[in-house]
């Protein structure tokens, strides 16, 4: 039983292969002969093509947008406190400057009883004025 009595032989199959002698030879100038004839300036005569305003700012922008976000972020974030916490900070606020005021009262006294030490330690380091009695015995 023959199952291919309908299939070429392998002569007549070679025969789609073949290409017409001289077939490359002359391909360009039938190609370049049915193409219309278009006026193409010359590469010098193009002016290069500049990029548009928001092709060059677009990089800039979006810059600035990711920023923008970002710091609306953290503000959101930063900001959410509740109530208890605002209470605690504005009375630890208070104490500190209750005591920087404190610290500030002693510091002035403070100052204010070393000039008076010193002023005596002037005033009686000559020996003309009277001295207490007990810068002058001395136990050398």
């Amino acid at each position: 039983m023959d199952k291919q009595p309908l299939l070429p032989t392998s002569e007549q199959s070679q025969q789609h292969y073949r290409v017409p002698e001289g077939y490359f030879d002359q391909l360009e100038e039938r190609i370049m002969a049915r193409l219309p004839e278009v006026s193409r300036p010359s590469e010098s005569e193009q002016a290069p093509a500049r990029p548009s305003l928001w092709v060059r700012v677009r990089p800039i922008v979006y810059l600035a947008a990711v920023f923008v976000s970002m710091n609306l972020v953290f503000r959101v974030f930063h900001s959410t406190t509740r109530p208890e916490q605002t209470a605690s900070r504005v009375a630890t606020e208070r104490s500190t400057e209750d005591q920087d005021e404190a610290y500030s009262t002693y510091y002035a006294e403070y100052g204010a009883e070393i000039a008076t030490q010193d002023a005596h330690e002037y005033l009686f380091a000559d020996g003309d004025l009277a001295m207490p009695a007990d810068y002058t015995t001395s136990s050398y």
